[in-house]
């Protein structure tokens, strides 16, 4: 039996067992590094298969391997696993049991998968060369979860390559491969003017810190649009400013949180230095300081090129095995392109060390990613096993 042939067999075997993981996920969420229930499964699932693991440093990841036995390459997997601070407002019978914490952002769809994916790739090992590590990470979401797997000596051994997907609120069945950026930047200032107060009745004693704010603030507004090149992309946003204490008091101390987005790493420099440069300058302009400090924050999705185009000929050549069943009538199939978005993404601190690749997977149209009502189209969930276990056995038996 050829080797696809093997896979579209055992995923059809998985495909109702991996959706029953997928909604004991989905109705367990939680939030950033308190996935004790859903590690706990994971442990469970790969002890059922004798998919020897280790828990990782970064608690409550789990890190599997799958040794071929035969010299080849190392592949890196990456699933997350944590929920949102969101209450669920869907009428599934699986809906969350946790107030207040919900998937609304695919993991419990990406934890299934994975498990599904080293199930077949543990059936299949007489079939391909090298290994593979299975990644189960805590805390994509809230508190960088990969970065700290990273620190804590996830990568000590090189992989030759990383892989993920996501799944996306688009049509079912598609399959974004963007080569280069994919993701942004995502960094966070802190920014605190100092004045000087006074009453009122005599603003010529006091230096106004919430009227340098004001000032700060427009001239940031600006910096998108006249100090970034016309195609390239970022955002700033001032989300939060906190200051005064009373209608009849300058106010002599004036907080406030500035989130930025890049896509190249120049962008971000640019940002970066004119965001500080502007506030420490009219706030000194106008009798005041500023203190400004930088938070970096996710690294941007970075997907390289010559492993995408690998990915993309993969997906193509088996799309007969991909769209079977209900999505073989699918519209919008697997193209690869120039798909940036300015959202974050902690995957890219795994695009920094290694060559990577990260797909975007649409499970259905419907409410997006990050919102109460988001659900998806549970025939998709067999679809993205075949993505991925197609995708890894092309990319260590090439």
């Amino acid at each position: 039996m050829e080797l696809v042939e093997k896979i579209c067999q055992i995923s059809d075997e998985l495909e109702q067992h991996t959706i029953e993981i997928r909604r004991q996920i989905h109705q367990n969420p939680e939030l950033s590094y308190k996935e004790l229930q859903t590690s706990a499964l994971v442990r469970r699932e790969l002890e059922r298969m004798g998919v020897p693991y280790e828990e990782s440093p970064v608690k409550p990841g789990i890190i599997a391997a799958i040794d071929s036995g035969k010299p080849g390459k190392f592949l890196m997997l990456r699933a997350d696993m944590d929920a949102l601070p969101i209450q669920e407002e869907t009428d599934l019978e699986f809906a969350s049991r946790n107030p207040n914490v919900m998937h609304a952002c695919g993991h419990d769809v990406h934890t299934a998968n994975l498990l599904a994916v080293a199930e077949i790739l543990n059936r299949t090992r007489e079939d391909w060369k090298g290994k593979v590590k299975l990644v189960f990470q805590p805390a994509e979401e809230s508190g960088g979860g990969g970065r700290e797997m990273i620190k804590a000596g996830l990568m000590e051994e090189m992989p030759d390559a990383c892989f993920a997907l996501h799944v996306d609120n688009t049509e079912a069945g598609q399959v974004l491969i963007g080569k280069g950026y994919l993701t942004a930047y995502s960094d966070g200032y802190l920014m605190t003017v100092h004045g000087k107060a006074a009453h009122s009745s005599t603003p010529e004693e006091g230096v106004d810190a919430i009227d340098i704010a004001a000032s700060i603030i427009t001239a940031l507004h600006g910096i998108a649009s006249r100090n970034l090149g016309p195609m390239a992309q970022g955002t700033l946003n001032v989300g939060t400013i906190k200051g005064g204490l009373a209608g009849n008091i300058i106010a002599d101390k004036v907080d406030m949180v500035c989130m930025m987005r890049s896509l190249s790493d120049k962008s971000r420099d640019t940002m970066r230095e004119r965001i500080a440069a502007l506030a420490q300058g009219i706030a000194q302009a106008k009798g005041g300081s500023c203190d400004c400090e930088f938070r970096a924050g996710y690294a941007a999705v970075y997907n390289n090129e010559e492993f995408s185009e690998e990915v993309y000929r993969a997906l193509s050549r088996y799309e007969s095995a991909l769209y079977q069943g209900p999505l073989a009538g699918a519209r919008s199939r697997v193209k690869i392109g120039s798909y940036p978005m300015l959202a974050a993404e902690d995957f890219g601190f795994y695009s920094q060390k290694v060559p990577s690749c990260l797909v975007w997977v649409g499970v259905g149209e419907g409410a997006p990613k990050h919102n109460a009502h988001f659900s998806i189209n549970e025939d998709c969930i067999k679809f993205c096993t075949r993505v991925m276990a197609l995708t890894a056995l092309e990319y260590l038996n090439r």
